[in-house]
Formats: structure tokens, C-alpha cells, sequence
């Protein structure tokens, strides 16, 4: 990988006191602390990553300035959301991560080792409640065009990398990433992502002002140059793309063309990304027989080392590093965040993370997360019901090849997508409340 260039900090806190203005003015649209304290969250964390040079340095007690901040923004949620939210029974398996992350963390290097993760959970808790809550005080027409506005930092900073020609080297085939300053293209183009999902929400935007928006969003994500994150964002793409097309029909001709239009978009996307870089190439190769590139690591050659930027040959060494465990290790891992202790890179793959560091307890864990959430959004009503389903399906395919869930920026936008899809249900009509609890339904 190549180094990181950031903006001088004069420049970073010019551009922040003009985006403090953009936000201040976004905090007047909506109405409630919990909508405010969402958009408030995210621009805050966007801000706090650009200026990595310095919030990534160590501040307090080993922790560096990114982390307190993550630290009180989660301090904040707890306080701002009302406490009742906290027995929503789809919050019901994230609390079941929690409980193995503490068992596997005392089982291994101890309660402390998990307060990281800890903190990310809770992070992602608040941030779905309090989406949930500001959906429920705003409506989506109104809570959605305000959060879009947190979002400018992103795009402000990545033309500003683009003007100055401030790039990332990020790959041995010589190209680069525009990725505005940020220290890692994954989490800049996640965050991208995250502003293309909300926008694909708001459907108060003329539908031309929409359309521009997608497009340029689609081409800041590619210019950010994360292969992950593109096939991720894929499907839902391709519905933005038929979905005003398919509504122009009639009621009962609608969803026989949905499948068909989405079925030749997906393939003309893909075969574009397949042809637009040579990075892509080795996809094809992989999917052919995924199977055969799962072994020990030993037995890779050099070029099946290299296939998909190492990610087959990563994977393999961390699973048969879990077979050669104890019974205990099979079952809880070893230990949140461990992969440090192992490994020189991270695993970029979620389900294999959970299955090295919370053992098969933790990957059944992540797939009933995963599941209840998509539920979730499978009992909404109208057309935003396929919205949210390409939106989970698009973030689960972003944990199969890096670790979304693992980064505080993929956090925020699955919190958002649960908590809209949380909402969508309740409207449909859905409970959302343990039994017994004194109130049945939100």
C-alpha cells in the first residue's frame, strides 16, 4: 500500500468551519435531539477521520483522539435515546454479540480486551435507535434530506483531493485512490456507500436532482478505487436504476419487469466493472470453483497468493489456523480483535472474523443479526420494501470481501438501514417489542 497524503491542517480547519455551517443549517430541518443527534454522529466522525494525522495519534490511557471521540459519541446516544428503546427485540442479537465477545475476551486475553468491540456495538446501538426515533418524530421525507447534508465532508474533501491532486497509491498495478485525505480508501468508500443508501431513501429529491446525485456518487465511489465496494453497491444500483422505469407500467405488469430489468442491469454492471479494470479480472477466476482456493496456505502458488489482492490466500490461513485449535477456541474463538495477535493484515471478511475470534457461537451469532435485520425489511410496505432489501443484501456483499461491520463508518450505515428497516416495519404493522414488555408495538 502506498502512503497516506492529507490536507495541511490550516487548510482541513478552514474547510470544517465552512461544513460546521452546512450542518448547523441541516440541524434547523428536523425536528427531536435523536435526528439531530445522528446527523450531528456521522458528520462528526467524518470529520474526526480526515484530520487522521492527528486523531489517529495516542491521546489518553492508550486510546488515540478517533477513539475517545467514537467513545463519547456513544456516551451521547445512550443519554439522547429514550431508554425504553433498549428492549426492542431486534436488538436482541447484537446484545447476543456482546455476551460472546465478553465470554471470548475472558476467555482469552481478558474482560479489557473487549472494549473496543464493546464500544462499536454500542456505537452501532444508538445510532439505530436514535435513526429509528428520528423516523418516527420526522418521517423519512423529512429526516432523509437533512441527513444528506452530513455527508458533504466527504464529497468536499474528495474534490478538493482531485483540484490539488492529492491521491493514494493504493494497489502494485500502479492505481490510485481519490479518497479526499482519508487515511484508508475501505473506509472512505464505505462511507460513500453509506451516503448512496441514504439517498437512494430520500425520495422527497426530484427524481432528475436524485438521478445526478446517484451518478456522481457512483463516480466518487469508483474514483475512492475499492473493488469491494462497488460490486457491493451493485444490486441496489441496479433497482435505482429500473425502479423508475418499472413504475411507469401498470400495477400488475410491475414486478414481472422489476425481475426481468434487474436481472440484464446486474448483468450489464457487471460485466462493465468486469471490463472497466483489470483488477476485476480475477473474480471471475474465483467464483468459478471458490472451493479449491480454501486450503493450506502452504499449498498456494505464488499467483493464487496474489488472486484477489491475497484476500483467498488471508482467508485460508485464518481458518486453518481456527482447525488446528482447541474445542473451546472452535467454539468461542480467540478473542475479539485477536487477528493482531496472529496476523500481520485483518481478515477482510466478516463471517471469517467472527468464526477466528468468536468461534461458531459468534458466526451463528452474525448470521441471526443479519437475518432478524433483513426480516426486518422484508415486512415493510411499498416501494421502499425493495430499497431496504437491496440495501442489506449490498452491505452483507461489502462483509464478504473486507470487514464493514468492523469499521465504525460501515457501522453507521448498517445502523441506518436497520433503523429504517426497524421503522418500515412498524408502520407495516410489525411488533418490536419483547413480550411482556409494556408496550407491544412502538
Amino acid at each position: 500500500m502506498g502512503a497516506t497524503p492529507s490536507f495541511p491542517i490550516p487548510v482541513l480547519i478552514a474547510v470544517t468551519a465552512l461544513l460546521a455551517a452546512v450542518l448547523v443549517a441541516a440541524l434547523r430541518r428536523v425536528d427531536g435531539r435523536a435526528a439531530r443527534f445522528v446527523i450531528a454522529a456521522v458528520w462528526a466522525r467524518y470529520i474526526l477521520s480526515v484530520f487522521h494525522t492527528v486523531t489517529y495519534d495516542e491521546a489518553l490511557a492508550g486510546l488515540s483522539w478517533n477513539a475517545i471521540g467514537s467513545i463519547a459519541i456513544t456516551a451521547a446516544g445512550f443519554v439522547l435515546i429514550q431508554p425504553r428503546h433498549l428492549m426492542l427485540k431486534a436488538l436482541l442479537p447484537v446484545y447476543a454479540i456482546i455476551v460472546l465477545v465478553l465470554t471470548s475476551a475472558s476467555l482469552n486475553a481478558g474482560p479489557v480486551s473487549a472494549l473496543d468491540s464493546v464500544v462499536k456495538y454500542g456505537y452501532f446501538i444508538v445510532v439505530m435507535v436514535a435513526s429509528y426515533e428520528a423516523l418516527r418524530e420526522n418521517g423519512s421525507e423529512r429526516f432523509f434530506p437533512a441527513l444528506l447534508w452530513a455527508f458533504a465532508p466527504l464529497l468536499t474533501f474528495q474534490l478538493l483531493s482531485i483540484a490539488t491532486g492529492t491521491v493514494k497509491a493504493s494497489e502494485l498495478d500502479g492505481s490510485v485512490s481519490y479518497i479526499g485525505g482519508y487515511n484508508h480508501e475501505a473506509a472512505f468508500s464505505v462511507a460513500l456507500a453509506t451516503f448512496f443508501v441514504v439517498a437512494c431513501f430520500t425520495e422527497t429529491l426530484r427524481k432528475p436532482l436524485k438521478a445526478a446525485l446517484l451518478l456522481i456518487l457512483i463516480v466518487g465511489i469508483a474514483l475512492a478505487n475499492y473493488r469491494t465496494t462497488i460490486l457491493a453497491l451493485l444490486p441496489l444500483a441496479a433497482l435505482q436504476a429500473v425502479s423508475g422505469t418499472v413504475l411507469s407500467f401498470r400495477r400488475d405488469q410491475r414486478f414481472v419487469l422489476l425481475i426481468v430489468m434487474s436481472v440484464v442491469a446486474l448483468a450489464a454492471l457487471a460485466i462493465l466493472a468486469a471490463q472497466g479494470s483489470e483488477r476485476f479480472a480475477d473474480l471471475g477466476l474465483f467464483l468459478g470453483d471458490p472451493g479449491q482456493f480454501i486450503k493450506p496456505v502452504h499449498e498456494f502458488s505464488l499467483e493464487e497468493r496474489r488472486l484477489l489482492s491475497g484476500r483467498a490466500y488471508i482467508w485460508s490461513d485464518y481458518i486453518y489456523t481456527w482447525l488446528d485449535a482447541s474445542t473451546l477456541r472452535h467454539v468461542f474463538g480467540f478473542g475479539p480483535d485477536s487477528w493482531e495477535d496472529w496476523f500481520k493484515v485483518y481478515p477482510h471478511n466478516t463471517l471469517v472474523a467472527f468464526l477466528f475470534e468468536l468461534g461458531m457461537a459468534g458466526l451463528f451469532a452474525l448470521l441471526l443479526f443479519w437475518t432478524v435485520m433483513l426480516g426486518h425489511a422484508l415486512r415493510a410496505r411499498g416501494a421502499v420494501r425493495y430499497d431496504l432489501i437491496f440495501a442489506h443484501l449490498s452491505f452483507i456483499l461489502m462483509n464478504l470481501a473486507t470487514m464493514a461491520l468492523w469499521q465504525v463508518e460501515g457501522i453507521i450505515l448498517y445502523a441506518i438501514v436497520c433503523g429504517y428497516s426497524l421503522f418500515s416495519a412498524v408502520e407495516a404493522g410489525a411488533p418490536t417489542y419483547r413480550t411482556g414488555s409494556t408496550h407491544a408495538r412502538a
